[in-house]
């Protein structure tokens, strides 16, 4: 029985049955190894398209809160000044804003509990859009 694996003469049937067996069993390992890399792959970039959708919402969020202490504090100028028409305006430019603090905070709240599927099962239509049905002119 010859030992030299690179020469032209046959080999030794178990040594070929075992170098079968290598390699069937690295093509398994490699099925399984390259299916669990494919998962961990697809778990990651969700995780990550959540990550960047609550940092947008959050964006979105603190933006309108400073919004709204503009407007709480001009509402309180608008009063000290005697201009209760204006001071109405800016109070219910603050009841808006608060309302749309509201479905931001629900949006995010449903996207940390349950991913970005969540936004569809609570009636979300993909971003924040906020429904301005029934805003009044002055607020458009």
């Amino acid at each position: 029985v010859r030992t030299a694996l690179f020469s032209s003469a046959p080999l030794d049937v178990g040594l070929r049955r075992a170098m079968l067996w290598i390699f069937a069993l690295l093509a398994v390992l490699g099925v399984l190894g390259s299916t669990v890399g494919l998962k961990c792959v697809q778990a990651f970039l969700g995780w990550r398209r959540k990550q960047q959708k609550l940092d947008e919402i959050n964006k979105t969020y603190e933006n309108l809160r400073s919004i709204r202490q503009d407007a709480v504090y001009h509402h309180g100028w608008a009063n000290s000044r005697g201009d209760f028409k204006e001071a109405e305006a800016h109070e219910a430019h603050v009841i808006e804003i608060d309302r749309k603090l509201k479905i931001l905070r629900e949006q995010y709240e449903a996207v940390s509990e349950g991913g970005l599927a969540a936004l569809a099962n609570v009636g979300f239509a993909g971003a924040y859009v906020v429904d301005h049905s029934d805003e009044r002119p002055k607020d458009k």
